[in-house]
């Protein structure tokens, strides 16, 4: 054998050793992200994935026990009984209907795969960890499938535009929800929630140390989603996808978590977030960051993807909303310009930018609210009437979030909020429709159109980006500085009957 194929055999030999010697993940990395602009250390990045820094799952001597009950109440005693010591709970494959579960500490729900389970509640969740402001802190909880995925299926007329939620998740240490699909039909809370608990006797009363991993919904609400954080800590979101709405909702705002936080006697918000594998298609983004009024620690993402959605990840700056609380205002165009007025008034001596876009309408249409600016809330005169509803709070933030490895995909299904369309080119206004009040809800909540780019916002420092198949004339990255592509009046749009989420 010569020096040359000596040499040949030899690279080929190394090439092999190090595609064998690669994980599927990193595979799927290095085939499906383009890392030329910037070293990807996945080594370094992928220790702070790991699912130990997260979660200990049960010891391998717990007890098994066979649910062999129907209803939630069934469900609720049998979980009381196996309490004090704590259990798995295998729950055999059925169809059930179930509203008001309680969890308890060392309980570990174990789902057959192809489980059907169905709410029996016309508000609230059907599963609820550690929602109670009452005893002591939840410990080590679980509900997850083996060997496959159950359904929540929510997918029912009686459940859209209804406040009904898969999950709530709050006072609680050492936590698992993985492995299920959840259909929905446009139900108006987001599917999980990580609550803030007021009236717990702890400084901050929600979840922490917890993976949420390997769920998928379908049929959301433009306005809501998959998973919506008000407080936690040191939790793992891992490979979620959602068709609408926005799969991992990083929002801080929750009314009674501002109350407790302007009296000084809680602490919210959000730290040590982990998010891996977040995937939106046909809705508002994938991952939104908005803080409120909540002083959030640190986001670190990775492999965020959409496909034909309004953006793949959004930010929005701290605020905080100013109801119309007597509902004094009428829900006209003057009646808007009088509440803005009034609004600016009562902070005396303010001259500059008062609010981050115009008053919009909130609950379900019936009372206007606006968003402040940062400028104005850190003007050190209030009046009480701004006191009355936020205290001292000032505006929201969180800690040099990070995302790599992000990408979106065009399409023209994608869901669009009113003050987004300006970044859409004029030339495909003609791929926008408008669903105006046939959702149930007041025109101009939501539009249907092409995607708007990677990002809007500057919140967040995003590398190694890919967007694909987009026009020209798009935006990859909106910043707060960017000027609009299209005056174009909303008005403009074809007023079309939306569609609703196909249940079969």
């Amino acid at each position: 054998m010569n020096t040359k194929s000596i040499i040949k055999n030899t690279c080929l030999l190394l090439i092999f050793l190090t595609i064998i010697s690669c994980s599927p993940d990193q595979i799927e990395e290095i085939d499906t992200q383009n890392i030329s602009s910037e070293t990807f250390d996945e080594g370094k990045m992928g220790s702070v994935f790991r699912r130990n820094n997260f979660y200990t799952p049960p010891p391998s001597n717990i007890k098994r026990v066979v649910f062999t009950g129907s209803t939630s109440a069934d469900l609720n005693l049998f979980i009381n009984q196996n309490k004090r010591d704590g259990a798995i709970i295998e729950i055999p494959q059925n169809t059930y209907t179930w509203g008001k579960v309680v969890l308890k500490s060392n309980i570990h729900l174990e789902i057959a795969a192809g489980t059907i389970i169905q709410p029996d509640l016309n508000r609230g969740a059907i599963f609820n960890i550690g929602a109670s402001g009452n005893g002591e802190r939840l410990q080590n909880v679980s509900i997850i499938s083996k060997d496959g995925r159950f359904t929540i299926d929510m997918c029912d007329s009686r459940f859209t535009n209804q406040f009904i939620a898969a999950a709530r998740v709050g006072r609680v240490d050492n936590f698992r929800l993985a492995n299920f699909d959840i259909k929905d039909r446009r139900s108006i809370l987001n599917s999980i929630l990580m609550i803030h608990v007021s009236g717990a006797s702890e400084r901050k009363p929600g979840a922490k140390n917890g993976i949420i991993e390997n769920i998928s919904q379908t049929g959301s609400h433009t306005g809501y989603g998959l998973v919506q954080t008000y407080n936690c800590s040191n939790v793992l979101f891992k490979n979620l996808r959602c068709e609408g709405g926005i799969t991992l909702r990083l929002e801080t705002d929750d009314r009674s978590m501002k109350n407790d936080v302007k009296n000084g006697t809680k602490d919210g918000g959000v730290k040590d977030i982990f998010a891996d594998g977040i995937h939106n298609t046909r809705g508002l983004s994938s991952l939104m960051l908005s803080p409120h009024f909540a002083q959030n620690g640190k986001v670190t993402a990775r492999r965020i993807t959409s496909n034909s959605s309004g953006f793949t990840i959004r930010y929005d700056e701290g605020t905080l909303s100013i109801f119309d609380a007597q509902r004094a205002f009428p829900l006209t165009d003057a009646g808007k310009i009088q509440f803005q007025n009034f609004v600016k008034s009562q902070f005396s001596g303010f001259s500059g930018n008062a609010f981050r876009e115009n008053a919009f309408k909130r609950n379900n249409g019936t009372q206007w609210a606006v968003n402040l600016s940062p400028e104005i809330l850190d003007h050190p005169n209030r009046s009480q009437y701004i006191r009355s509803q936020i205290g001292n709070l000032r505006a929201g933030k969180f800690v040099n979030p990070t995302a790599t490895n992000v990408e979106a995909k065009y399409g023209t299904k994608a869901k669009l909020k009113q003050k987004h369309l300006k970044f859409v080119p004029c030339n495909q206004w003609n791929k926008m429709t408008d669903p105006g009040s046939s959702f149930g809800l007041f025109r101009g909540f939501e539009y249907i159109g092409p995607s708007g780019g990677i990002s809007i916002g500057d919140g967040v420092r995003i590398t190694n980006q890919r967007w694909n198949n987009f026009p020209s004339g798009f935006i990859q990255n909106i910043t707060d500085n960017t000027q609009p592509k299209c005056s174009n009046s909303p008005n403009s749009i074809q007023q079309v009957s939306g569609s609703y989420p196909n249940c079969n």
